[in-house]
């Protein structure tokens, strides 16, 4: 299994939220959120890079060419999910960008999804990712009182219920919309409860990551 990563940097002009999803088994998938972590401080910290679609796009670029997974040499088949949120405090602006994973924000008891693309950072270029992709930004006015939600798919793929069944997305939205009134610290007790209370006796079946956010 690999791992969930979070990342958060802030400097003078913007605050940079990331959650990112690693594939791999053991040590290669280690190995990917090494590459992840290093490849994201680099640009973001050094390179000063604050736009979400330019950060993925170099991130799969490094993934990529790390890998050499855009020549025939590669063996590594593994890559990442990742969704980044810039947000601009004297525009009061957020711009938001994803590699298959998606921005929950919800406002006056809205909920609303901005899907990220669909394309994965690193992998194979015979399957589903070019070195050359570009990605999409969405950019959002932030008002007062609104919550904003990263989160890997470890949450809504958990087994459980009378069924065993998945929790689901529209649990998961559901849930989210249940609690995005409370104080952060009390969201996330309730989303651990009820995780736990669904799940039952199943085993964890991946990493959890969630990252909560407001104004």
């Amino acid at each position: 299994m690999g791992g969930d990563i979070y990342f958060i940097d802030v400097s003078k002009d913007s605050v940079i939220i990331a959650v990112i999803d690693c594939t791999g088994h053991g040590v290669p998938g280690a190995f990917m959120t090494m590459i992840a972590c290093s490849s994201l401080r680099r640009i973001v910290i050094d390179e000063q890079c604050d736009d979400p679609a330019k950060i993925l796009q170099r991130l799969n670029f490094a993934v990529k060419s790390t890998l050499q997974q855009n020549t025939d040499k590669a063996n590594s088949d593994d890559g990442m999910d990742a969704c980044i949120c810039a947000i601009n405090q004297s525009k009061t602006q957020l711009t938001f960008a994803g590699a298959i994973l998606p921005l929950i924000y919800i406002h006056d008891n809205e909920i609303h999804i901005i899907k990220g693309d669909q394309q994965s950072i690193g992998y194979k270029e015979s399957k589903r990712s070019r070195m050359e992709y570009t990605f999409t930004n969405h950019t959002i006015s932030i008002k007062s009182r609104m919550s904003f939600y990263l989160a890997t798919d470890g949450y809504k793929d958990q087994l459980g219920g009378e069924d065993c069944t998945c929790l689901s997305n529209k649990r998961f939205k559901n849930l989210l919309k249940g609690i995005y009134h409370l104080p952060y610290e009390q969201q996330k007790e309730k989303l651990i409860h009820e995780f736990h209370l669904y799940r039952g006796e199943n085993e964890i079946q991946d990493d959890l990551t969630i990252v909560g956010f407001g104004f």
